[in-house]
């Protein structure tokens, strides 16, 4: 990290340290900086200082009020992808979004192997292990652990009432369309720095492509005894 402001510095070296001297009266927690304790205090107490000079709006933090103007009134996405040509708002979206170029997933489940690239597929996914069903069929009524599952059982069960959108460089049915995007984004763009098969020597600049490839994997016998001819899958 390199700044042309001391202050810039000092800040981000208290980044690196478990102090956390400023203590907020009303509820003793505890944060490493005094702008990061007032705004906390003002979220206590409602206060908004920060107004936006387009609309009504207020909010806590400037950086509170910098998105929101982004988001409604200026449209900027100052945050740019240096491999292909996403950008976003937020530097977390672009943080995200770098990690599916590099195939990075460094959130990991505790209780399995899965490993996600954001906080929020991994707590997602945590709920398979609960057994808890927070999402419900407006149709039936029937519950599910994760919101993409009810939504394939509402294309499949209701589909008649429920608009369908096919991908189309693949067989999949999407619901709505935003969801088709994220799917496009996802799967079938271009990645300018390619992915290799974890069991071969192949590469891929299309994650679904590289899905559809491991596929042909899936009954080979990768592991062999080198004291006789045994050979398993797993």
């Amino acid at each position: 990290f390199t700044s042309l402001r001391i202050s810039s510095l000092n800040r981000h070296v208290k980044t690196h340290s478990d102090e956390k001297p400023h203590v907020c009266h009303l509820c003793l927690k505890a944060f490493r900086t005094a702008t990061l304790l007032r705004n906390h205090v003002n979220a206590h107490t409602g206060t908004r200082p920060y107004k936006c000079c387009d609309c009504d709006m207020a909010f806590v933090t400037s950086g509170e009020l910098a998105r929101h103007r982004r988001y409604k009134h200026t449209l900027e996405k100052p945050f740019k992808c240096s491999l292909c040509k996403y950008s976003s708002v937020e530097a977390s979206k672009l943080k995200r979004h770098i990690r599916s170029h590099t195939g990075e997933r460094p959130y990991a489940c505790c209780l399995c192997s899965y490993a996600s690239k954001d906080t929020y597929k991994l707590k997602r996914h945590m709920v398979t292990h609960s057994g808890e069903k927070p999402y419900e069929c407006y149709v039936c009524q029937a519950r599910f652990t994760q919101s993409g599952t009810m939504k394939i059982h509402i294309l499949q069960k209701h589909g008649e009432n429920v608009p369908k959108y096919q991908c189309p460089h693949c067989s999949t049915f999407i619901a709505r369309k935003s969801d088709l995007g994220v799917h496009l984004r996802n799967l079938h763009s271009y990645m300018a720095v390619a992915i290799k098969c974890s069991y071969c020597e192949a590469v891929f600049h299309e994650r679904y492509a590289l899905t559809q490839h491991k596929k042909t994997h899936r009954n080979e016998k990768r592991f062999k005894c080198d004291q006789c001819s045994y050979a398993c899958k797993q």
